[in-house]
């Protein structure tokens, strides 16, 4: 997949996960892997792009199955290429958004945002997989309890707050259970309590776990 000029890329790493849960921290583990280039968040960008493409499927389903003159409503829409449009979109994400350096290996980013596609979740990571060179999902969780005790989480209503932490663990654990082979379930406790518990996500990914970066990234702390 033609996604520009990065001849050592591997693959797309998304972390997928909602706000409090440790996401920050193992987008910084994941930065220890050599030439890797994960970013931070963008306010959910791939959202926008994924409705985008969504609209010019449905005019192609709907008003493009034959050529309609040009005098009609819908005249063109049999032209529509979707699935190039689509790649189109991403590929402009990639230099304009993410903007990786050329020898970058891996390239990706965090989002505590995706949850707000609600059903059309699954949908939404298919976007990915059709779009970005070797997609690899990281779904983190945390204890939900802890998420409801955080910073802003604390001023929302807290059965509201449970209910959609352990909607969002079951999709991930959903997906991840179906898609094995481009996804990963982590969870923070367990990343904090015993890092090593990350290896079997860094051996999914063909890469070694470098315990002494992992160790520095552990000992810093966090600004936010």
């Amino acid at each position: 997949m033609n996604i520009g000029r990065f001849p050592d890329l591997k693959g797309t790493l998304f972390i997928v996960t909602y706000g409090r849960s440790g996401s920050t921290l193992l987008q910084s583990l994941l930065q220890t892997i050599p030439g890797a280039h994960i970013a931070g968040e963008n306010h959910n960008t791939l959202e926008g792009l994924f409705r985008a493409g969504q609209s010019a499927r449905q005019t192609l389903r709907d008003w493009g199955q034959q050529e309609q003159p040009a005098n009609h409503p819908w005249h063109n829409a049999d032209r529509i290429d979707p699935g190039r449009f689509e790649k189109a979109l991403a590929k402009a994400f990639v230099q304009n958004v993410l903007k990786p350096p050329q020898n970058a290996r891996w390239i990706g980013f965090k989002e505590i945002r995706t949850g707000a596609v609600n059903d059309e979740f699954a949908a939404f990571l298919n976007f990915h997989r059709r779009n970005f060179p070797n997609p690899f999902f990281v779904f983190n969780s945390r204890n939900a309890e802890d998420v409801a005790n955080s910073s802003w989480w604390k001023d929302e209503p807290r059965a509201d707050v449970l209910h959609m932490i352990r909607k969002l663990d079951d999709r991930y654990a959903d997906f991840a259970a179906k898609n094995p082979n481009c996804s990963h379930h982590v969870f923070h406790e367990e990343t904090v309590k015993n890092p090593i518990s990350l290896r079997p996500l860094f051996d999914k990914l063909g890469e070694p776990l470098d315990l002494p970066a992992v160790a520095q990234v552990m000992e810093r702390r966090l600004t936010h």
